[in-house]
């Protein structure tokens, strides 16, 4: 065992359970998929399964409503009989818990009742605490003591249902705002009688379920209580709310798991910490959880993507175990990595939500299908698209890499350009056996993204472009050549079987009378010396934005000039709520719906609603989107006529870091 860890790698006895470590990958789909998606069905069975083959102590299923009825969650599309113990159901549900066993982790199934914002079709309606009519005009009713009991017996029947599955445990999801949490929330219990007013009347109905689940399986089984820590809004939830319910059922659960928010509100109230969030967020609360607990273990999650972070945790005694959420697509084997001084190759998320786009909430944005074309819209929520993660292009419920062609025989591969496409095709192809050469033009590796190299905001997708160059530099068999134009005499003298040209893009200059005299976007990390304090930056996409966000960190006072109605329009769900949250802390002026007229040294001349103004700036700045390099493309295509070619990441479409690693990933699969 890595020393370096020793506190995370020290196991841990819970009931009759050994915890080998005390990693847990907490649950990241709701585990009725495999019922109604059969096209993912395998590959869900496979996410949990590689979670526990990669060395977690526990692995847990996604969601499950206890009801398809009040309770309903999304994409529950029909009951499940859960007094029923053989048949279809039964098996595809009792699956999860043989791959996570077979691996030696202890496996868990999650349920959830979503109370007064569930999904509920009539002639059901949701219950809650209170009765009310909801933001979307659905009627809430409010909870008389029968229909409590009718869910402690739901909640009961389905931990049942778990037992005879073969799981170890259960994990009670009373967190992000669902039935639970809402009982517990002064925001959304306003009720009179002994379930309102102080918190041992508020918590009483979560008691009743707790109560009810360990009744339903017995005293060997495990309980884990998923709860959030903060409502996170005004009038809410707060942390000593939540110590004071910690302290009533200290013993009823086995471990506390410690997240944070409102489902609903996941960027804005901290369920899921995007990348501007500081790694752990959860852990103070947690700690304050963990003082007052005398019986119960605690378990904390969000955004925690290191091994270093997560020993700190254990060892300071803030909490007991430590929940692998998104991280688990970016690198299912982050355990055994740890545990085998392999840390450095561990690929730690960088909080980007492509495996979960999430839902709009900042308050320009429009639903994404109302952006997008119904077929764009579709495919980014498709099957086939969720849980695909931007740094690990082995990931996705439509990828089956076992199921692509085995190479025939090792190739000679010639990667032209050492950008993260270029670096993803390169580590990929000589896994599948080929000898590979990468030239890079330039004296670097890492393309358009060594800027993350500046961008403090930028972190963890530095941390990705570094794994990658040091993975092939690293490797001896790989033939980096730098300082080297791909040109026909190069590709002559190495001869290859097969070409991927990663020759990336570039800024796109529109002819905008003055455009000379500003400085591109891209140009500004190494030019802060030049920018003066007033900035005006044209083009508000999300290169615009993000490089705003930098220079707005660096004191200087930004306007952003946008011609579309809405920022960062490319981009969606809680990513872009994230960057445009940021935008409004950072005092980031945004000018839509206007069209830049002139460039000029002084500012930019402007049209807005058929009105002309000029805005001053010290400096201007451009970000007009990009360009592929077509002319080189075609090129290369031209000297390479006669082998197998394929042209990846920018230079084929310009987009983001995960399109570039899939793509470059996906033509070294194809190379047989």
């Amino acid at each position: 065992m890595n020393k370096q860890f020793s506190n995370l790698f020290s196991p841990i006895k819970v009931r009759n359970y050994t915890y080998k470590n005390r990693i847990i990958n907490a649950p990241t789909l709701f585990a009725h998929s495999v019922l109604f998606l059969p096209e993912i069905k395998e590959n869900v069975y496979r996410m949990v399964e590689n979670r526990a083959k990669g060395g977690s102590a526990a692995v847990s299923t996604g969601e499950i409503s206890v009801n398809a009825e009040e309770a309903l969650c999304l994409f529950l599309e029909r009951p499940v009989d859960f007094s029923k113990y053989e048949g279809e159901d039964f098996e595809a549900i009792k699956e999860f818990a043989t791959r996570i066993k077979k691996h030696g982790a202890i496996a868990y199934l999650e349920f959830c009742h979503e109370g007064a914002r569930s999904e509920a079709k009539p002639p059901y309606q949701p219950w809650g605490p209170d009765g009310y009519i909801r933001e979307d005009g659905v009627e809430v009713k409010a909870m008389g003591l029968a229909m409590m009991e009718k869910v402690c017996e739901d909640f009961a029947q389905i931990s049942r249902f778990a037992k005879a599955c073969g799981f170890d445990g259960v994990l009670v999801h009373g967190g992000h705002g669902f039935n639970m949490q809402q009982f517990l929330s002064p925001w959304t219990n306003h009720r009179r009688d002994e379930f309102g007013g102080s918190m041992e009347n508020r918590a009483r109905f979560p008691m009743m379920i707790l109560d009810a689940v360990r009744e339903a399986i017995g005293e060997e089984m495990i309980i884990e209580l998923r709860i959030s820590a903060e409502d996170g809004v005004e009038g809410g939830l707060t942390i000593d709310d939540t110590v004071e319910f910690c302290k009533l059922i200290d013993g009823k659960v086995d471990i506390i798991h410690v997240s944070n928010g409102l489902k609903w509100a996941g960027n804005q109230t901290n369920t899921f910490s995007d990348f501007f969030k500081v790694h752990g967020i959860n852990v103070e609360h947690a700690a304050k959880i963990k003082k007052v607990v005398k019986k119960s273990l605690i378990a904390v999650i969000g955004g925690i993507n290191s091994p270093e972070q997560a020993e700190e945790i254990i060892a300071s005694g803030k909490a007991d175990f430590i929940e692998l959420g998104r991280q688990g697509f970016a690198d299912p084997e982050f355990a055994n990595k740890a545990k085998n001084g392999e840390a450095d190759k561990i690929r730690r998320c960088v909080r980007c939500f492509q495996c979960y786009p999430g839902f709009c909430e900042h308050k320009t944005d429009i639903p994404l299908w109302e952006k997008l074309s119904k077929e764009e819209a579709a495919k980014i929520y498709s099957p086939a698209s969720m849980g695909r993660c931007a740094i690990n292009p082995n990931s996705g419920f439509g990828h089956y890499p076992d199921r692509m062609q085995v190479p025939k025989k090792s190739r000679e591969v010639l990667v032209i350009g050492g950008g993260a496409g270029g670096l993803q095709a390169t580590l990929t192809a000589k896994e599948r056996g080929h000898k590979v050469t990468l030239a890079e033009k330039s004296n670097r590796l890492g393309g358009i993204i060594n800027f993350t190299d500046i961008d403090e905001d930028k972190v963890d997708l530095r941390n990705f472009k570094n794994l990658l160059i040091r993975e092939v530099e690293n490797d001896k068999d790989i033939n980096v050549m730098m300082n080297t134009e791909a040109d026909e005499k190069l590709i002559n003298e190495i001869n290859p079987d097969a070409v991927i040209i990663a020759v990336g893009s570039h800024p796109l200059v529109p002819k905008i009378p003055g455009i000379d005299t500003a400085m591109n976007a891209l140009e500004a990390y190494n030019s802060m010396d030049k920018i003066g304090k007033k900035v005006v930056l044209v083009g508000g996409g999300l290169v615009g934005c993000e490089v705003g966000l930098h220079l707005a960190s660096k004191g200087k006072e930004v306007t952003v000039v946008e011609m579309n109605t809405m920022m960062a329009f490319e981009t969606f769900g809680y990513y872009r709520n994230a960057l445009l949250d940021e935008m409004d802390k950072r005092s980031i002026k945004q000018l839509l719906g206007a069209k830049c007229l002139e460039f000029k040294k002084d500012g930019v001349l402007v049209s807005k609603d058929g009105q002309e103004s000029f805005i001053q700036a010290d400096t201007v700045i451009y970000s007009m989107g990009m360009k592929a390099n077509t002319k080189d493309v075609e090129k290369l295509k031209d000297i390479c006529k006669d082998k197998e070619v394929h042209v990846i990441g920018d230079c084929l479409k310009p987009g983001k870091v995960g399109d570039s690693v899939r793509s470059g990933y996906m033509a070294a699969m194809s190379i047989i």
